[in-house]
């Protein structure tokens, strides 16, 4: 997959097809990947894979669901310490004229430390991913996935979507070495002030990419049982 097909310009529903998962699962051996710092410095997700399990979750700037998720996030980081935690940063779910989708290494490192600002994201480590999505790719390209990754590398859990207040019970259990089966977790719309705000940081011309598909990415929900 080249820059082309990954970093869309503008959003379409299309570009998220929720029928069909691709990506590593639960049970599967977790996929290295080089990523980099938000100081441009290169890496491998396996430099972060340690003694504690790695919640992994995916977001972007201009993504709602990964915005509303946030503050809850920031509780579950500082409640599980037993727990590694870490955000690879990806496409921009909601490109527009005030953030763009990224045309360089550069312009992807930059959104991410601005989206660190502005999400006030200082308790996790923000790694991100190479231009084409590698990384991204290997972990099913949806917005706002999570995924919990043992120290010996084999995937505990994994949903195409996050939702914040599900995932605790399910952190509390990794984090007292408890089994876990792996489930899809209910999305939760976007459809709150931050969500609002979010796609405004992407621009009028992403608001309304959304607002336009809104229709089928509800109709898409709907058929999964995913709303």
């Amino acid at each position: 997959m080249t820059n082309r097909d990954y970093g869309y310009t503008r959003f379409t529903p299309e570009e998220y097809d929720f029928t069909e998962d691709t990506g590593l699962m639960a049970g599967d051996q977790f996929q290295d990947a080089e990523v980099y710092t938000l100081s441009g410095e290169k890496m491998k997700l396996s430099d972060f894979l340690k003694d504690k399990p790695l919640v992994l979750e995916t977001g972007s700037m201009t993504c709602p669901m990964y915005a509303q998720s946030v503050p809850h996030m920031k509780k579950l980081v500082a409640k599980f310490p037993e727990l590694d935690h870490l955000l690879l940063y990806v496409r921009e779910a909601h490109p527009g004229e005030r953030q763009p989708q990224h045309a360089s290494l550069d312009e992807k490192i930059r959104a991410a430390c601005k989206t660190r600002k502005r999400y006030h994201e200082e308790n996790r480590p923000i790694l991100v991913d190479d231009i084409d999505g590698a990384a991204h790719r290997y972990y099913g390209t949806m917005p706002n996935s999570i995924y919990i990754i043992a120290p010996d590398g084999r995937i505990l859990f994994r949903s195409i979507w996050n939702n914040s207040h599900d995932i605790e019970a399910i952190l509390g259990k990794v984090a007292s070495g408890e089994e876990i089966v792996s489930r899809e977790l209910k999305a939760v719309p976007p459809f709150s002030f931050r969500g609002a705000r979010t796609l405004f940081y992407g621009g009028v011309v992403a608001l309304w990419d959304f607002v336009r598909g809104l229709p089928r990415l509800v109709a898409n929900h709907k058929k999964v049982g995913n709303m």
